[in-house]
């Protein structure tokens, strides 16, 4: 399949966890790629497609996010539902506490992102 993205998404497969509008505990997800616009996130829950116009998404103890998005598709294999995201409404600083966060825990794939288009 050929890579439609404009932005390259990071593929950092870091544990996560996703709490929903409805303030219900969180839920267990690991997010496999991620970047300023989307996300691809899989979890041991099936559900509704409206479920993620507000959700906050903690990678670790020292990183959250607010975000909105909508569903732009889902898979299911055996027990694990994967959904891709693209994001709604995600501000600015959002964005940069992202970007630090990915520089500071991923630097090898920032670096190979960087040098990629130098071929």
């Amino acid at each position: 399949m050929e890579e439609r993205r404009t932005i390259p998404r990071w593929e950092i497969n870091q544990e996560a966890e996703v709490t929903f509008e409805d303030g219900a505990c969180a839920i267990p997800c690991v997010v496999e790629d991620i970047n300023y616009r989307g996300m691809r996130v899989s979890l041991r829950r099936n559900l509704f497609d409206d479920v993620f116009s507000s959700f906050k998404l903690a990678l670790g103890i020292d990183f959250e996010i607010n975000a909105s998005a909508s569903m732009a598709w889902r898979n299911q294999r055996d027990d694990i539902n994967t959904y891709g995201l693209s994001f709604n409404r995600v501000d600015d600083l959002t964005r940069v506490r992202l970007w630090d966060y990915i520089r500071s825990r991923f630097p090898d794939l920032v670096s190979k992102q960087l040098w990629s288009g130098l071929r």
